[in-house]
Parts: structure tokens; C-alpha cells; sequence
């Protein structure tokens, strides 16, 4: 965790998805419905990412798959069995990465859920190999590194008293929740950090992220005693809804000495 400033290095580039988006959407309901999206399946992916300070997103992919090689080496050595819900097995699970063949299998297990549903798209096991590396790499890399960092260098110019801390991977996944805003050592807000797509969505699987993510956002809030504001913004961090900016003023100035 830290406060975000500085720029960004030129050479870190996005991830662009190469399977169309129909296709791509297709698969959404299945990917969560299979939980291949679990931290318990691919690890707490903002810890993960969050860990060391890459400077490319091949240093990001080469890391977690040795991640994953050094989870199994741990298991084996300790004699851990991953597919429990033991402490130790669930410690591992979402403390690393995953290897690619294990990626891979779970682009077959993909697959083979499509088929079973018809595959009315005709989506190929190769595409379905491509979507899983692109969900838990590609797009952990455009959200984290790209659109996070960037709108919280944004918000940083804009507040500059106040610190921007990034929440641990198990409090993102357990409250839906990417930073929390202080002033000092008091807690003004917490912010969760989508995309346009996020906001406009009306599919059933985003209608479904959006209702469970508010009842996690109410509990933190029930838990915490702040809210929770989303900042929609681009991978460049240019904020889409710049009203949040003089909601999140008029919270600082609730604080005597800030601002």
C-alpha cells in the first residue's frame, strides 16, 4: 500500500483484447459462473499486482506465472492439498499466482462449459485459452496499473493534502473498494475505480457485479463509517465524472484543518 505520484513510465502499455466483444461478452456469465474469477482460482490479483513496482507488463505476466510455480513447489514441498478450504490451502490459493498450464486448463474448463451450452458462437479452445490470460493478466494490468494509478495521479493534483492508500486485495474483493481517502490520519471516503463500460452496462452480468458490489459497499460503510464514491475515468486517469470531484470537496472541507 502507498501514496501514488510521479509519472508513469512511457513503456507501460495496455493489454489490448483481440477477441471480438461479442464473443468476449458471450463468455461473462459462464467465467463468473464457474467462479474461474475467484481469488480462491487465480489469487488475490490486486495484491499480486500491486506487490512489486513493474515497469512492463511482461515483467507483470513473467511474475505471476513464477508465482504460480512457486505456489505449487510450496504445496508439494509442505504437502498442502490446494483443493481444500484448509488455511494454508486457501493462504496459497490467494497469495499467488497461477503457472500457464494452469491457466490453460482453466481456458478447457471454459471450453467445455461452452460447449455444453451449445456454443452458438462457435468459440474456439484457442480463444478460450486467450480470454482466460486476458481476464486475470490483461485486464488486472489495464484497470490496476493503467486506470487506477493514472486517475489516482489525477486526484493527487486535484487533492493534494490529502493521501490516497490502495486497499489490500482480500478488503477489494471482501467491500468492492480500491482506495481509501485520508486526511492526516482521518478517513474522508473510500473509492472504487471503473470504467465508463462499468457505469452504462445494463447486461445481466454487469447488473449482477453491480448489486453484489453495493451490498459490499454498504458494508464497508457500515463497517468503516464513510462512503463509498466511484470514479469513472479512462487509462489515461481523466476523470468521466468530474461532479464526484466537488463531492469529494465538499467532504474534505467537513474536516477543521483540511483544505
Amino acid at each position: 500500500m502507498g501514496m501514488t505520484k510521479g509519472g508513469i513510465p512511457h513503456n507501460m502499455n495496455i493489454y489490448e483484447n483481440k477477441i471480438c466483444n461479442k464473443k468476449f461478452r458471450f463468455t461473462n456469465a459462464l467465467w463468473n459462473e464457474l467462479e474461474l474469477n475467484h481469488p480462491m482460482s487465480v489469487g488475490y490479483l490486486t495484491t499480486l499486482i500491486e506487490s512489486k513496482p513493474f515497469q512492463t507488463k511482461e515483467e507483470w505476466r513473467d511474475y505471476y506465472y513464477n508465482s504460480g510455480q512457486e505456489r505449487l513447489l510450496i504445496a508439494q514441498k509442505e504437502n498442502i492439498d490446494l483443493s481444500s478450504n484448509t488455511s494454508k490451502a486457501r493462504q496459497l490459493n490467494g497469495n499467488y499466482g497461477r503457472t500457464e498450464e494452469e491457466l490453460r486448463h482453466k481456458g478447457r474448463t471454459l471450453y467445455q462449459a461452452l460447449q455444453l451450452n451449445g456454443n452458438s458462437l462457435s468459440i474456439t479452445l484457442a480463444e478460450c485459452l486467450y480470454m482466460v490470460k486476458y481476464r486475470v493478466m490483461g485486464e488486472t494490468w489495464n484497470g490496476v496499473i493503467m486506470r487506477e494509478r493514472n486517475t489516482l495521479q489525477t486526484l493527487q493534483k486535484i487533492f493534494p493534502q490529502c493521501t490516497f492508500i490502495k486497499v489490500s486485495g482480500e478488503n477489494d474483493f471482501r467491500y468492492a473498494v480500491d482506495f481509501e481517502m485520508y486526511y492526516q490520519n482521518t478517513l474522508l471516503a473510500s473509492l472504487q475505480v471503473k470504467p465508463l463500460s462499468y457505469l452504462k452496462g445494463s447486461s445481466p452480468e454487469i447488473s449482477k457485479a453491480k448489486k453484489a458490489n453495493q451490498a459490499k459497499n454498504k458494508n464497508y460503510s457500515r463497517v468503516f463509517g464513510v462512503d463509498v464514491f466511484y470514479v469513472y475515468s479512462t487509462n489515461k486517469g481523466e476523470i468521466l465524472n468530474p461532479e464526484i470531484l466537488s463531492e469529494l470537496q465538499t467532504l474534505s472541507h467537513r474536516i477543521p484543518q483540511a483544505i
